[in-house]
């Protein structure tokens, strides 16, 4: 008999991601990541399998962070970025045929975003964001052995940190090209206060076409993004004409007469909106959605605590250049695409009740890696083989699989309900794993962030585990969530507490109609915007017996100008944070915290800057001075908005027990 699923468990699971397959189609090189309970960290390496099976092997080895494998196009060659050299991250080559890695670059203290191979294998190209000498760990050290402060920070960019990237300034992401054989190194863009991304390589190898925003006059504006192009051989930078709009992830064709992009043709508006599949001419013009008939968004909208959220959107060319390959979010999954250039013969390739986290596709155009999970099992590496417009596939790893076949596993199960508008909101039940439909349950009702992302079919540690120690779990996709349409998404911008707040109650009530759930045990549960309908629940209705805020947004009004995205006025949002707040703060639950009845645990973390630690302290202070039941825990600098996911190991041990210590104690 299999027992019940723990904390610990967490840690036991194996995260497989990027699986990248061989240009011939023979093997799949992927990255592998776990935890070391006692070093309390996370290490990953690459591994490889064979596309026609047996048992995968490790291809590098070492207690650090291998990342990003690209396979060189003449199959011989694997390209990774490693922090072996910490605190320094470098891009290594590694041959295929066994050898040891070495670093091709000798950069300084920084982050290396996106690179591509040069056509003829010769040359890498990669963005690059160097840290201020001032903030590297040598003069760090330095200071404190001398006793000195640390230096002020001079800001001038209203973009100057990211959360889980850190304070960077006025630093900024810029474009270089080293050769493979010799490690020569040159900057293409000069420093500057533009940043430059998705680098990719004209089929002649003589530009490198990127995306950046150089207008001084919308600096940091993402939905103002340009395609630009340099000359390997350095000069200034030309741009490339093409519809306004947000864009990411660009690709020059093979045959050299297209870019593709991934994007929406929205400046002024940009989110939510369905991010599609655009096609330009090479020299710039008009821009072509090539899936203009597909009403969700390309992409992975789901969210899960075994990765980090969303698995990047890859977007990949033909061999020959009459096909595009992508991912696209819906109802909860995630799915292979395809498309012609021409924007015929739109084709769904897979559909299931699983996520499809990240794919690559050989020359030959039928050999794919594909990254796969479900509900009931965390993602491990399949082979997939196209035949016309179905694509079959097979796993190739099982990470995993001790773990599911030693512990309980609850299968959801979904359900739809109407809500007062006649729309359908769809969502999915775990019962415990011993369940008795004669009893009646005490239940949660746990809450996305986001607000524009999605749950789904994808494994969730945290769900399983309230599963196990007795609670019905639901989980559900109210509007706001990506998935079902761009109307759907887009029906709460600039007006939460709204529409979706009435779709949450009509899920309430749905539970609580359910002969197994017991009306007066329920609570409720979200992180992020998840936390933010989870305080704005409680300020407008006692129905629930308590409730848990995670890394929440209490106050619009602060938060505006303190995230690390300060809000753009009068876009998402209607005013501003500064002499037009209204808007902002009647959709504060801040506003309605002197209704709050409900015993409330807020958790959240000082490192958090999406979500800044100000806003927990704001609502566990008027609720103490209410006089109301409340408890608040406060995780410290090193973790992140991104805790449940990523954030230290212990700290995440920590978080799971003051979780299920909360619902024992009141429900």
């Amino acid at each position: 008999m299999k027992r019940r699923i723990t904390i610990d468990d967490l840690f036991r699971i194996r995260l497989v991601g990027s699986p990248q397959i061989a240009p011939d189609g023979s093997q799949i090189v992927f990255v592998h990541k776990w935890i070391d309970v006692e070093k309390n960290k996370y290490f990953s390496n690459l591994w490889r399998v064979r596309f026609d099976g047996g048992e995968p092997e490790r291809f590098t080895v070492g207690e650090w962070s291998d990342s990003q494998p690209r396979w060189s196009p003449d199959g011989k060659w694997i390209a990774f970025v490693s922090n072996r050299q910490k605190p320094k991250s470098q891009i290594y080559l590694i041959p295929v045929n066994g050898g040891e890695a070495r670093p091709i670059t000798n950069l300084e203290e920084g982050s290396i975003g996106e690179f591509a191979w040069s056509p003829d294998g010769t040359k890498i190209a990669f963005v690059f964001r160097e840290k201020a000498p001032e903030w590297r760990e040598e003069a760090v050290k330095e200071r404190k052995e001398k006793g000195l402060s640390n230096p002020p920070l001079v800001i001038t960019r209203a973009y100057w940190r990211l959360d889980g990237d850190g304070v960077f300034l006025n630093q900024r992401y810029h474009l270089y090209v080293v050769d493979v054989r010799t490690g020569e190194t040159r900057q293409l863009t000069p420093d500057s206060e533009f940043n430059e991304f998705s680098p990719t390589w004209s089929p002649d190898g003589k530009w490198i076409a990127f995306l950046s925003n150089r207008n001084p006059e919308r600096q940091d504006d993402w939905g103002w993004m340009e395609i630009w192009r340099v000359s390997v051989e350095g000069g200034e930078p030309e741009r490339i004409a093409a519809p306004d709009g947000p864009k990411s992830t660009l690709r020059w064709s093979p045959d050299g007469k297209w870019l593709a992009y991934i994007g929406n043709p929205y400046p002024d508006d940009p989110y939510p909106r369905n991010d599609h599949v655009w096609r330009i001419p090479a020299e710039g013009g008009e821009g072509v959605d090539l899936i203009a008939a597909l009403d969700n968004t390309v992409g992975v909208g789901t969210l899960t605590d075994v990765r980090e959220f969303g698995g990047g959107a890859p977007l990949i060319w033909s061999a020959d250049s009459s096909t595009l390959y992508f991912l696209v979010s819906e109802r909860g999954g995630v799915y292979p695409y395809r498309v012609r250039v021409d924007g015929t013969h739109l084709e769904k390739l897979l559909d299931g009740d699983f996520e499809v986290a990240d794919i690559s596709v050989a020359q030959d155009d039928h050999r794919f890696a594909l990254c796969i999970g479900s509900a009931t099992a965390p993602h491990e590496v399949f082979a997939g083989e196209r035949v016309g417009n179905t694509l079959t596939t097979r796993p190739l790893t099982a990470f995993n699989q001790p773990l599911l076949e030693e512990v309980a596993i609850v299968a959801p199960e979904e359900f739809e309900v109407e809500a007062d508008d006649g729309v359908k909101i769809h969502g999915w039940l775990l019962k415990p794993p011993d369940f008795d439909p004669s009893k009646r349950y005490p239940t949660i009702l746990m809450i996305h962030g986001g607000p524009h992302a999605m749950y789904g079919r994808v494994f969730f540690h945290e769900f399983q585990l309230h599963a196990s120690e007795g609670y019905v779990v639901a989980y559900t996709n109210p509007r706001g969530s990506v998935g079902y349409g761009e109307a759907f998404a887009r029906a709460i911008k600039g007006d939460w507490g709204n529409r979706d707040f009435k779709d949450l109650m009509t899920v309430a009530d749905y539970l609580a109609s359910l002969p197994f759930v017991d009306p007066d045990r329920m609570g409720v549960a979200g992180g992020s915007y998840g936390g933010y309908m989870t305080n704005w629940i409680v300020g407008h209705t006692d129905r629930f017996r308590a409730a848990i805020t995670d890394r929440s947004v209490v106050n619009l009004v602060s938060m505006a100008g303190t995230s690390d995205f300060p809000q753009i006025p009068d876009r998402y949002w209607q005013g501003n944070w500064w002499d037009s707040p209204e808007k902002l703060w009647e959709c504060s639950p801040l506003a309605y915290a002197g209704r709050i009845r409900t015993p409330l645990l807020i958790v959240h973390s000082e490192g958090d800057l999406r979500c800044p630690i100000s806003e927990a302290d704001q609502l566990f202070s008027a609720l103490k001075r209410l006089g109301r039941e409340v408890l608040y825990i406060r995780y410290p600098q090193e973790s992140s908005h991104g805790l449940s996911r990523s954030g230290p190991p212990d700290l995440r041990r920590h978080r799971l027990e003051q979780y299920l210590a909360w619902w024992k104690a009141h429900l």
